[in-house]
């Protein structure tokens, strides 16, 4: 689920029309069929910006690859093997790449190295959608990023024509458990909790989009194998659930019983809250049809694509309750950069008010996107001139998922 989300809205960003508006195609000596022209506007809706040719896709897609393989090494096996691995490289971009995770650059700093290099489209280097995934890719491997994220995000840069072939690739290197990992069974109810008929699918599903990734994880670093298979069949994909079992295996290294004791409360403390939100009437109402999934991209994709200063500003002028409530429809990466973009104080008051939220009806939930997506627009309204509110410059991918949320009854 986090995986499949976060490349769709990768792949949002880049489906951009190309200057100069859609080419015309010449006419042949035979007038094609139907079928044909569909074809044909398919594949191009398909590409990047980039536009990549299939021989240059082919390439792009070899060299991720690459990258990504040293880059899961080098978390198996440490600094070393990425150092190795710059060594034996010929080609001067991964050489640099690697050479950047061996170093203690951060994050923040790697598209500064790369144009202080000549590796940047703004520094001269003469292909962009290259260079773009490479810095991309380098600034997710030295935060640490699974490598099933890294390839999905470089990848993205490459439109929705790999969208399949990378799923295959990566199913086939990372799409199985490494090994069956030794169960850490932390005293608590929560298995019996997840296994109990009265919670339906829908709920858990929804109890881990609210949680997010790490304390979902944490949570369940403490639990049977049983459980967390339960739990990946019912809210992930198959590579998701692979993510998963790697932030499970990262919890347990890195926390101490007690923090996953807490961890384990607090996800029986959300469960709790959404048995007990609403009447049993509503709650069968609100878990028949499942999450509106469109809705939940809508207002993913739109925190997502907003300029950081956009979003902090949106997040500053909204009442916590509101933001809180939104939580309830949000893929987990958006509540992260939410969160990320709020400060520590205003942070604190959102989760006071996600404890004291109840679940929501699909129509107040569109009632509270649609405030959500209006305070967007205030925002950005103002970054034009006077008099061209009606012809509002934004990227169609933003512009889409705005006009989607308003237009909702």
């Amino acid at each position: 689920m986090i995986i499949n989300a976060l490349c769709e809205l990768h792949r949002n960003l880049n489906l951009e029309p190309r200057k100069g508006g859609t080419e015309r195609t010449k006419a042949g000596p035979g007038r094609k069929s139907s079928a044909e022209g569909q074809a044909q506007a398919q594949a191009e809706q398909l590409q990047s910006r980039f536009a990549a040719t299939p021989k240059k896709t082919a390439i792009y897609l070899e060299l991720a690859a690459r990258f990504v393989l040293s880059v899961s090494q080098f978390q198996k096996e440490g600094r070393e093997r990425i150092v190795a691995a710059a060594r034996e490289e010929r080609r001067r971009l991964l050489k640099f790449s690697y050479s950047l995770i061996a170093s203690s650059t951060t994050p923040e700093l790697v598209r500064q190295a790369f144009h202080s290099a000549g590796l940047s489209s703004t520094a001269g280097y003469p292909d962009e959608c290259e260079s773009e995934m490479f810095i991309t890719g380098t600034r997710l491997a030295i935060a640490k990023a699974h490598p099933v994220v890294i390839m999905r995000t470089m990848t993205a840069y490459l439109g929705l024509q790999v969208f399949d072939q990378v799923e295959s690739w990566l199913l086939e290197h990372f799409g199985q458990q490494a090994k069956e990992d030794e169960e850490l069974i932390i005293p608590g109810d929560l298995s019996e909790i997840l296994s109990e008929n009265r919670l339906s699918p829908g709920q858990i599903d929804q109890a881990v989009r609210m949680a997010g990734q790490q304390l979902t994880a944490a949570s369940l670093a403490g639990c049977s194998r049983q459980t967390i298979d339960l739990v990946k069949s019912l809210a992930y994909s198959r590579l998701g659930g692979a993510l998963l079992d790697w932030n499970i295996r990262e919890a347990r290294s890195r926390l101490s019983s007690d923090e996953l004791s807490d961890a384990q409360s607090a996800f029986m403390e959300l469960l709790g809250s959404l048995d007990e939100a609403s009447p049993t009437e509503l709650r069968q109402e609100a878990w028949s049809s499942g999450v509106d999934e469109s809705l939940v991209a809508d207002i993913s994709g739109l925190i997502l694509e907003l300029d950081e200063k956009v979003l902090k500003s949106v997040v500053a002028g909204l009442e916590p309750a509101l933001l809180a409530s939104l939580i309830q429809a949000m893929e987990p990466i958006a509540h992260d950069r939410l969160f990320s973009c709020a400060p520590s104080s205003r942070s604190k008051k959102i989760l006071n008010a996600l404890e004291a939220t109840q679940m929501l009806s699909l129509n107040e939930l569109t009632r509270r996107a649609q405030l959500f997506a209006q305070k967007v627009l205030s925002e950005l309204a103002p970054k034009t001139r006077r008099g061209a509110a009606r012809s509002l410059q934004l990227p169609a991918s933003l512009r889409q998922h705005l006009t989607s949320i308003l237009s909702r009854e």
